[in-house]
């Protein structure tokens, strides 16, 4: 198991100006062992060799979180998607990542549309140029009920068993389902991890970082780790105006033991 940072945690900064490849140290200084990326680009030709160049000098790994879907409202919309998410995945092998992550969708979808042949035909290529690049191509259980319903990522392991999961740790709460039994479903399919957790306020449900919700984001860790996972997991949270301070907050309640 390989711990990160991820970009998420930064979107304040990002959003004014902070080049990722600044996080690289940050992930250093807090004793992980790599960055996921982002869209928060500004200028990419630029960015991704300095991103590059930081990794390689302390053997880092990487991984990127795309906006790029698999599913939407119409077959020509989908099709466009996943043009979309192969265009993400050239991208993620630019950057060296072990993992591309993405979503089911974006937006409203047709859940109809998992299992057609037509659908397994436009996805066969990408899969395939995955495996070449050594990729996980990984689909995230969504924060929203229909997005992060345990159906459709049953439908989509059954239709598409060499697909992967991001097994977000506390977006299964937005769909009604507990996270424990999710991972008593999918845990076969998990190929990378986002270590998040969710607090209830004003009876919304809302993002935040690991031991301070409703999430046994430790035990969750804990049982993915004892299965044999040996890939990455992400401490992936908004980080407010204190992300370091969150980040290590996170690291001492998942007792991460600093280098």
């Amino acid at each position: 198991m390989t711990l990160i940072i991820s970009a998420a945690s930064w979107d304040k900064e990002l959003k004014a100006g902070m080049r990722q490849a600044e996080l690289i140290p940050l992930a250093r200084q807090a004793g992980c062992q790599g960055v996921e990326f982002r869209p928060y680009w500004t200028n990419i030709e630029e960015e991704i060799p300095e991103v590059t160049a930081a990794l390689a000098k302390y053997n880092f790994v990487c991984a990127y979180a795309s906006n790029e879907a698999i599913l939407a409202a119409t077959k020509e919309e989908t099709l466009l998607a996943i043009q979309s998410l192969q265009a993400g995945l050239k991208l993620a092998a630019r950057l060296g990542a072990k993992v591309l992550r993405f979503n089911a969708a974006n937006g409203p979808f047709d859940a109809g549309f998992v299992g057609q042949e037509w659908w397994i035909d436009a996805l066969r290529p990408v899969l395939a140029e995955a495996q070449d690049l050594s990729i996980t191509l990984a689909v995230e259980n969504g924060p929203d009920a229909k997005k992060g319903d345990p159906l459709l990522f049953t439908a989509i392991f059954t239709a598409l068993p060499t697909l992967s999961l991001t097994y977000d740790t506390a977006n299964w709460l937005y769909a009604n389902a507990r996270p424990e039994v999710a991972l008593d479903l999918f845990l076969t399919q998990v190929g990378y991890v986002h270590l998040k957790d969710i607090i209830c306020e004003n009876a919304s449900l809302k993002h935040s970082y690991p031991g301070t919700g409703l999430v046994d984001v430790k035990g969750l860790k804990a049982r993915i780790q004892a299965s044999g996972y040996q890939g990455l997991m992400a401490l992936e949270f908004p980080g407010g105006d204190k992300p370091m301070e969150r980040v290590f907050s996170s690291l001492a309640y998942l007792g991460v033991q600093q280098a």
